[in-house]
């Protein structure tokens, strides 16, 4: 069983519910006011406790002298409710080697800790040997800042060949995959924050999240795992939405949050590596800006629209194949019927899916995009129209770019107003936003205020994830 840390500065938070122990940080008090709290802390405590005082050398708050750190510890050991574990850092043995020695007690473990805010150590595995030999420790605990997601996979190979109870977590916005993932490769423990509380690492997830999200505790060898692959994907709806299908269907799976950087080589490096790694159990993915386009190079088998599109949002890994489908095209068809006269607003993966599914739906499209080139090489393409204002009034407009999605380059934008300003909306229109965060982006705003029928992205965002759902099942 691998355990839920929640970490904490200075206090004990009101709600650990979940939680297996309890990580005090003390790095952030001066040293004799440590010492008179926690005492009183260490007692309030509900379940097992760790204290910590960590340095700033390894991303925590104490810059005083070696001697001041050890009297935190002597006085944690000499409460009448002792910790359960004390961290010590593996780099001040090298300076102490009898340290170890000198904090031991029957009550109090050591957990041996190493931690590079900056990235991966180039002496990582001599340093992990190393941790693995050192006498009298109860937990080896390893931390670097991940480079890329692929990081992840040298994490869960120093798991896998532990000699002891061993902790191996990457921080940042690419080691989401070590702290959810734990569970699979036998991590000892993973480091959560508490909510109302500021997290004490780069990374760290909710207990809550952890366990109603992720259905942590029901991680296991088997696990299978599947995630959305993007360049800014930490907002995404998808990982709630797929996990509670799987925990409802009872499918062994879990969904991630897979951050990966635009560019072909970023792309086609960390999924090779992903499923390549047969451990992971990686399984499938979804597929969403800026590499819709790009990944279905590394497809082996398309669905004909996926192939007509040029772009996916869907794959699903099986032993000897790469299948790509585009469930875009599925949801968009749906909720796009009856339309005669359409406006694409984008020329990228979601843009193609929406051209594709009005024809279907039997309507004229006109593209508008930033790139007039680009409009005109897919309207080319698809034996579409170039907008123009002298176009007739349209009766449906679909946003297919990134503009007024939260957490990206254009969050107030309203892509209507740059890519086709002479447009002007009326009640007899349809509006169709395929961002879904937030669900009233600037464009539905002034289309509701328009009187237009408005579909938001989180509409689209479920028909499409159901389609998911069921391919990969």
């Amino acid at each position: 069983m691998t355990l839920i840390i929640a970490s904490a500065h200075g206090a004990v938070p009101e709600n650990l519910n979940g939680a297996d122990l309890l990580e005090i940080r003390v790095d952030g008090i001066e040293t004799n006011e440590a010492i008179q709290l926690l005492p009183s802390l260490l007692k309030q405590s509900p379940i097992p406790t760790i204290v910590t005082c960590r340095s700033i050398s390894e991303g925590g708050f104490f810059d005083g002298q070696e001697e001041e750190r050890v009297s935190i510890y002597n006085a944690a050991l000499g409460c009448d409710s002792p910790p359960k574990y004390i961290d010590i850092e593996h780099e001040i043995l090298l300076h102490h080697p009898l340290l170890i020695d000198s904090l031991t007690t029957e009550e109090t473990g050591i957990i041996l800790s190493w931690h590079d805010t900056k990235g991966r150590p180039k002496d990582l595995l001599q340093r992990a040997v190393a941790m693995q030999d050192v006498a009298g420790v109860a937990i080896v605990k390893i931390v670097w800042r991940a480079r890329s997601i692929r990081d992840n996979i040298e994490a869960f190979e120093l798991l896998r060949t532990k000699q002891q109870p061993t902790i191996v977590l990457c921080m940042g916005e690419y080691g989401t995959m070590s702290r959810v993932l734990a569970p699979k490769f036998g991590g000892f423990a993973t480091f959560a924050s508490v909510d109302g509380s500021t997290a004490t690492a780069s990374g760290q997830i909710s207990i809550a999240e952890l366990q109603s999200v992720y259905d942590f505790c029901s991680i296991d060898t088997q696990t299978k795992v599947y995630g959305v692959i993007g360049n800014n994907v930490s907002h995404s709806a998808s990982p709630a939405f797929h996990n509670a299908a799987f925990q409802v269907t009872g499918n062994n799976s879990v969904y991630l949050p897979l951050q990966v950087p635009e560019g072909w080589e970023h792309l086609k490096a960390s999924f090779e590596e992903l499923r390549s790694y047969e451990p992971l159990h990686f399984s499938g993915a979804s597929i969403t800006i800026p590499h819709k386009e790009e990944m279905i190079k590394l497809a082996t088998e398309c669905t004909p629209e996926c192939a007509s599109i040029g772009a996916t949002n869907t794959i699903a890994i099986l032993p000897k194949q790469i299948e790509a489908s585009n469930t875009d095209v599925t949801a968009l068809t749906e909720l796009l019927q009856g339309s005669t006269k359409s406006l694409v607003l984008g020329t990228g993966g979601v843009a193609r899916a929406a051209i594709v599914a009005l024809q279907k739906c039997k309507s004229t499209v006109h593209i508008a995009g930033r790139t007039n080139k680009k409009v005109r090489a897919l309207a080319t393409e698809y034996l579409c129209q170039v907008a123009s204002e002298h176009d007739d009034p349209y009766d449906t407009i679909v946003q297919c770019t990134p503009v007024g999605m939260l957490g990206g380059n254009s969050p107030d934008g309203n892509a209507l107003e740059i890519l086709a300003p002479w447009v002007s909306l009326s009640p007899s229109m349809h509006v169709l936003d395929t961002v879904y965060m937030p669900e009233q982006t600037p464009l539905l705003l002034q289309a509701d205020k328009s009187g237009c029928k408005i579909t938001n992205g989180n509409t689209m965002f479920r028909l499409q994830a159901a389609a998911q759902q069921a391919i990969w099942s």
